[in-house]
């Protein structure tokens, strides 16, 4: 014991007199610091700029529980006194046309029940007085959207009225899973029409995975992805925007859905909206952690709960230079300094951390030498004196 005190307090002191460990190279041309919250496009301003805009105009929509006819739709036409017309059932078709019995092609596309059962009474008035017609839309497949992503039951939804919500369209798909990132993605309409719209539905809704792995749908440019490419949580934004949508996506930042962003989350959704749930993906934690790797991002994982989940700080790290590195809006590398002692103090904020972020724990320069030292004595043993 004594010898090994003796030798803890000589490799003690040659820590304090030796001259400090150069930095690793990751750490040279450190960038300054930033704005540690890197914002991500939900909190972009452009992105606010469209959100209140797709909010506003859905917001003043005339509020109506009777949905306009639209193609793909079923109806079901009945006329009393007309054997043709009786319990007949059609579908609207590509362009929005009706062929019926007696009165032809008639356009349906845009009108509610009882606007296109006035059309038919007007149409049959010319062979008999005052008819009588009844219009039912038993299948509305012009108002479905579609919900994909990180939701327990990714594919269509029909929406029941006006005022279904984003909220609601999400609760109807089973919610959002635990590895849900913190935000909803809406491209507002779809190129290609309802087909188009169940395709891409239908790819999503079975998950697919390679050798355990996440398999990220890949869709070329004018496709949608089918089964083997899509995974239920791990959807290719990008490509959607690019391929199917009609504009930019619009981001809905969760983390402040429960004040002022509450609004976004409750406004309409529309027939045709692609709702996309981003899963959290993964954060990886490098250095001198105890348990370093990939861990799940899911809703709420901050920094220091990452390192948490990485065992945490070990006695040779320096927690109050750690690094997260992460990309920016152009996709370059930042390396934001981190303070972990501060942020476990609350001195500074705890970022919530996205998919493919890295935190690096680097090691101390005053503690390094002594955990070297500590592990050779504690590791390999010194022999004894003997009298």
């Amino acid at each position: 014991m004594a010898a090994n005190a003796l030798l803890l307090a000589i490799g003690l002191a040659a820590c304090a007199s030796a001259p400090p460990i150069p930095p690793e190279p990751a750490e040279i041309g450190r960038a300054p610091a930033i704005d540690p919250r890197v914002p991500s496009i939900g909190s972009s301003e452009i992105n606010i700029e469209r959100l209140d805009a797709l909010w506003e105009k859905r917001a003043t929509a005339k509020d109506s529980t009777d949905y306009p006819i639209g193609p793909g739709d079923v109806i079901e036409v009945s006329a009393p006194g007309v054997d043709d017309l009786k319990d007949r059932t059609v579908r609207v078709s590509g362009n929005g046309e009706v062929e019926l019995p007696l009165i032809g092609i008639v356009q349906a596309s845009g009108m509610s029940e009882s606007g296109f059962r006035d059309r038919l009474k007007a149409a049959l008035g010319k062979y008999m007085y005052d008819p009588q017609v009844d219009v039912f839309v038993k299948e509305y497949h012009s108002r479905q959207v579609a919900v994909v992503g990180a939701v327990r039951r990714p594919g269509l939804v029909v929406l029941t009225g006006s005022g279904d919500s984003i909220l609601d369209v999400i609760t109807q798909a089973g919610g959002m899973t635990p590895d849900a990132a913190d935000e909803i993605v809406i491209l507002p309409e779809v190129k290609g029409g309802r087909g188009k719209l169940a395709e891409l539905a239908a790819a999503y809704a079975e998950p697919s995975r390679t050798a355990g792995k996440t398999v990220r749908p890949a869709i070329a440019k004018g496709q949608s992805p089918d089964r083997e490419q899509a995974q239920g949580g791990v959807v290719d934004v990008v490509s959607l925007e690019q391929n199917l949508g009609n504009g930019p996506a619009v981001v809905i930042p969760l983390k402040t859905a429960m004040t002022g962003s509450r609004k976004y989350v409750n406004m309409p959704a529309s027939p045709g909206d692609i709702i996309v749930v981003p899963g959290g993906g993964n954060v990886m934690v490098t250095g001198w952690v105890y348990k370093a790797g990939f861990f799940q991002v899911g809703s709420g994982l901050s920094v220091l709960g990452a390192v948490g989940a990485a065992g945490g700080a070990m006695f040779a790290a320096d927690p109050t230079r750690a690094t997260l590195i992460r990309s920016d809006g152009t996709g370059s590398k930042v390396s934001i300094p981190m303070n972990l002692v501060r942020i476990s103090k609350g001195e500074d904020p705890d970022i919530p951390v996205r998919a493919n972020d890295v935190i690096d724990v680097p090691y101390s320069d005053l503690k390094i030498a002594p955990y070297v030292v500590y592990n050779l004595l504690t590791r390999v043993p010194v022999p004894g004196y003997t009298f």
